[in-house]
């Protein structure tokens, strides 16, 4: 991502996305998103699992689950969903034997 604007030097960090771009949070990353005002906005989310990231994504999930008010979701509803969908990941990857 060329040419974005970035506070780096403290506990703060903001980035100003240009038309096509987008950007990646990891799981558990604490994000706001604000409109600017000029222009119109469209901002789309979503889950994401990364194979290499399943361990952390797991201790997210437990996180939000002892303390809901941590997150904007109703993990009731949509934790069951990725759970499942995280055990077929790793059974279809036993399977092939690329994990122990």
């Amino acid at each position: 991502m060329a040419d974005l604007c970035g506070y780096m030097g403290g506990k703060w960090r903001y980035i100003i996305l240009k038309p096509g771009q987008t950007v990646f949070f990891m799981p558990g990353m604490v994000h706001f998103v604000f409109q600017v005002c000029e222009s119109q906005t469209l901002a789309l989310g979503g889950h994401i699992l990364q194979w290499s990231d399943i361990r952390r994504w797991m201790e997210v999930v437990l996180a939000q689950m002892r303390n809901p008010a941590i997150t904007n979701e109703d993990m009731k509803q949509s934790v069951l969903k990725y759970v499942c969908a995280v055990v077929m990941l790793v059974k279809a990857r036993v399977e092939e034997g690329e994990v122990e």
